[in-house]
């Protein structure tokens, strides 16, 4: 197959995209901060070299959590910002996995106490040195332990966000989850400014797409693809894996054999157009204009300048594209 490969190099500077209400401009590239902390056996010296290379490159949203490494992804976050106090960095965190944080000595109740919310809140503040910090997600609102309202779709969580947002603590509230059913279902509420779905679209599936989007367009909400390499198996071609995953006595969860036949296309159209996986998944979801930012996550520099120079060649030609709408049609 011989297909016209873009090899647009001409933009120095990465696109931003408007993160629906929020007004934010943000990079169509951004970080995920999950991966860079002591729960993987990162280097410090690595993981500030990392966001530092993000910083100068123009990367100007971060994502993280002060679950990510019990608070230390913050943490490495605000020594880099500080670094650079004239360059505007767009950071979502989030509220959840109490248990990680330093409210956890008040158990499950934590989820629903005002003050423990608004202390975690201000611990993450704190160590990302912002005096507002522009959003804030409840992550994974799908856990029963927030008290949700079965009927308004109300919660303590939610009121305690719109207090923070009203009194200027933080400028937008958020949803970050790894599935779409509940938060489709709190995003048509309208109180909710940007949904962050990981594994929500990508070349695999999406989901995101399906539930999300049309009510993120009703109520102008942001939208942020987050784990957009699948655990690495749409980062780099691993035709081992395949095999290895097939050969699994049971099939779970997205390893399904059509997925995984999908998989193996994709990992031809990639060495047909010379295009690597990461940069064929990074600018896949760049063709959505509806996508504001991506996030993939990184653990070594190199990672994210390779990152960065897949997402200034922008959307794919549109042969390619439609190679994989064939590939994804055949594997449906």
């Amino acid at each position: 197959m011989t297909m016209a490969v873009d090899h647009n190099d001409k933009n120095e500077k990465l696109e931003t995209r408007r993160l629906g209400r929020t007004e934010y401009q943000v990079t169509c590239l951004g970080l995920g901060a999950y991966r860079l902390t002591i729960d993987f056996g990162i280097p410090r010296t690595q993981s500030l070299a990392l966001l530092q290379s993000a910083v100068t490159m123009g990367i100007n949203y971060m994502d993280t959590a002060p679950q990510y490494g019990a608070g230390e992804s913050e943490e490495l976050i605000g020594r880099t910002l500080r670094e650079h106090p004239n360059r505007k960095v767009h950071i979502s965190s989030k509220v959840g996995h109490l248990d990680d944080t330093i409210v956890r000595s008040f158990g499950t109740g934590a989820y629903q106490n005002d003050d423990c919310i608004r202390r975690v809140i201000e611990h993450s503040r704190w160590l990302l040195q912002k005096d507002q910090l522009e959003m804030v997600f409840v992550h994974e609102p799908e856990m029963e332990i927030w008290g949700w309202d079965k009927k308004t779709l109300d919660a303590p969580v939610l009121r305690t966000l719109e207090k923070l947002k009203n009194e200027g603590t933080i400028g937008a509230i958020g949803l970050g989850s790894n599935t779409v059913e509940f938060p489709s279902k709190l995003a048509e509420t309208g109180r909710f400014d940007v949904i962050e779905i990981a594994n929500g679209y990508t070349l695999l599936t999406h989901r995101l797409e399906e539930h999300i989007l049309p009510t993120a367009q009703k109520h102008d909400l942001g939208i942020v693809a987050g784990g957009p390499f699948r655990d690495g198996l749409l980062a780099t071609r691993q035709y081992k894996k395949i095999e290895a995953l097939k050969k699994a006595p049971k099939q779970t969860g997205w390893t399904t054999e059509k997925a995984l036949d999908r998989l193996y296309l994709l990992y031809q159209l990639s060495n047909e157009t010379n295009l690597p996986m990461y940069e064929l998944s990074l600018r896949y979801i760049l063709s959505n204009s509806s996508i504001h930012s991506v996030i993939p996550g990184a653990q070594k520099p190199t990672e994210v300048e390779a990152n960065y120079q897949a997402a200034l060649k922008g959307p794919l030609p549109t042969d390619i594209l439609e190679a994989i709408r064939k590939i994804q049609q055949k594997t449906s």
